[in-house]
């Protein structure tokens, strides 16, 4: 079994910086608010820094995969505005990585929240899928 506290330690950081354009708006349900970073996009960067931390760290065959996130989207960020996102590993506890995310722009916080991830075998994770998938057709069949 893998033993990732051999290899990850709370304090560990990852970053991604962003400037917002258009197809970061996106998933807004308002015309008027296709200018602004949309919570979507937020929750998109911070799972891309969440992920920065581990890069090049979890062994071949290994990745991340959301359990969960929780966010905060505070402020409104325009269209041009350089965003950086920062991501701090809280806690590893087994498989589980616990990140506390910060999203912010020259001004201050943007967002904030926690983004929960599970390390797993890529190639475990893909015969569980195609098991589900299998049964998921079966059912199909069925009805």
């Amino acid at each position: 079994m893998l033993e990732l506290t051999a290899l990850l330690k709370a304090g560990l950081t990852g970053e991604v910086k962003k400037t917002v354009d258009l197809d970061d708006t996106f998933g807004s349900s308002s015309p008027y608010l296709n200018q602004f970073l949309s919570t979507s996009a937020c929750a998109a960067l911070a799972v891309s820094a969440s992920m920065a931390v581990t890069e090049g760290i979890l062994p071949e065959g290994y990745l991340s995969v959301g359990r969960r996130l929780d966010l905060e989207h505070d402020a409104p960020a325009m269209t041009g505005t350089t965003v950086i996102v920062s991501a701090t590993l809280r806690e590893v506890n087994g498989n589980r990585l616990v990140f506390d995310i910060v999203g912010s722009d020259a001004l201050g916080v943007i967002f904030k929240g926690v983004n929960e991830r599970v390390v797993v075998n890529r190639l475990g994770m893909e015969e569980r899928a195609s098991a589900r998938a299998r049964q998921l057709k079966e059912l199909r069949e069925k009805l």
